[in-house]
């Protein structure tokens, strides 16, 4: 059962009287038959008492509750019983399609996300659990819990040419931190922490600014406290891929099954560890993204060392053929690859500051 403890006090939000004066009717939904208005901003909904009911336990007892009031006192809009909200009226609007209209057309790409926001939000103070379940799953399939999850999310923004556009397709991981910390859905902060990880320090410090916004005001930003998190956690990625680097490929011996190691040729006795070696450079080399677009993705820079092994010229080896580690000492360096990226999948929530339960 998710905890919903942030709503305690969700009734407080809810007023009787207007501050302002009389609102507008919203243009998407006012129904001739309903019989309660929201009030949000400058507009009102005029939606049924029995949807809002069956949906949300908080809007029941709102309801039960004004019922009982007074009703020559109730304020009234067009006949209908009246609530203003200190909701926006643009995320009202999308919690009460939602309602109406379910979630299932919704998608969780960088166009849909505004929508997505609203909703989680008003779905979490209003305990509408099934859609902010629906909502979360759905986050969860780009910020998963599962390392084999995102390896399916990482080829999905890498185009057929082999260039890595997440911004093209995904939300900016700190709006998306942000969200989660603020609807408790901490279960997508540790893999949004680490995509967020791969950008320059200074990126990670000075916010995100969506295209087409001008304002400073406009820029989101970290919390002092997630951004420390955010900081101390790529400072983790990047020790442990230093670590890797000097103890699986710079001191790596063969296996005791190597194909040439009785080799009486110097130079092909030493061409699975000349392999390694060469592996080391090319990973030095595209820390900073040189080859493959990815600046600073430990996970993807492990993976590759062992995908070297395997490509061959027609699709852009990096290793020339002669510096190929032999099968017994490739198949012993993939197993220490998929250690190592376990490894470092289990270690996210707790490099980043994310309390959770369980991981992954």
């Amino acid at each position: 059962m998710d905890d919903f403890s942030t709503n305690r006090h969700s009734f407080l939000a809810i007023k009787f009287e207007f501050e302002t004066s009389t609102p507008c009717r919203h243009p998407d939904l006012w129904f001739l038959d309903g019989n309660i208005a929201l009030v949000a901003d400058n507009f009102y909904f005029c939606v049924h008492q029995g949807i809002l009911s069956r949906h949300s336990e908080v809007f029941a007892q709102i309801i039960k509750n004004h019922s009982g009031d007074d009703k020559k006192k109730s304020r009234l809009l067009e006949g209908s019983l009246v609530l203003e909200l200190d909701d926006s009226a643009t995320d009202l609007r999308c919690f009460l399609l939602a309602l109406y209209d379910g979630v299932s057309e919704i998608t969780h790409n960088v166009g849909d996300f505004d929508t997505v926001s609203s909703i989680l939000r008003l779905s979490t103070k209003y305990q509408v659990e099934h859609i902010r379940k629906a909502l979360v799953r759905g986050m969860s399939a780009i910020w998963p819990r599962s390392l084999a999850v995102w390896e399916a999310r990482e080829a999905e923004a890498t185009d057929p040419a082999g260039t890595y556009k997440p911004r093209a397709l995904y939300p900016h991981p700190i709006m998306v931190i942000n969200l989660a910390r603020e609807v408790g859905a901490l279960e997508l902060l540790p893999s949004a922490f680490y995509d967020l990880s791969r950008s320059n320090a200074s990126e990670i410090a000075t916010g995100y600014l969506p295209p087409g916004c001008s304002q400073r005001s406009e820029t989101h930003l970290l919390s002092e406290r997630e951004l420390m998190n955010a900081l101390k956690g790529r400072e983790h990625a990047s020790r442990f891929l230093s670590t890797f680097v000097v103890n699986e490929l710079e001191s790596r011996e063969c296996s005791p099954n190597c194909l040439h190691r009785n080799e009486r040729d110097p130079f092909r006795k030493r061409i699975c560890q000349a392999t390694f070696e060469a592996t080391t450079f090319e990973i030095l080399r595209d820390v900073n993204g040189v080859v493959f677009h990815r600046s600073s993705d430990p996970l993807f820079a492990i993976m590759d060392a062992d995908l070297m092994q395997n490509r061959n010229e027609s699709s852009n080896a990096r290793l020339n053929l002669l510096h190929r580690a032999c099968e017994p000492c490739r198949q012993e360096f993939t197993a220490s690859v998929d250690a190592a990226r376990d490894e470092m999948w289990r270690k996210l929530p707790a490099w980043f500051g994310v309390d959770l339960p369980s991981w992954p």
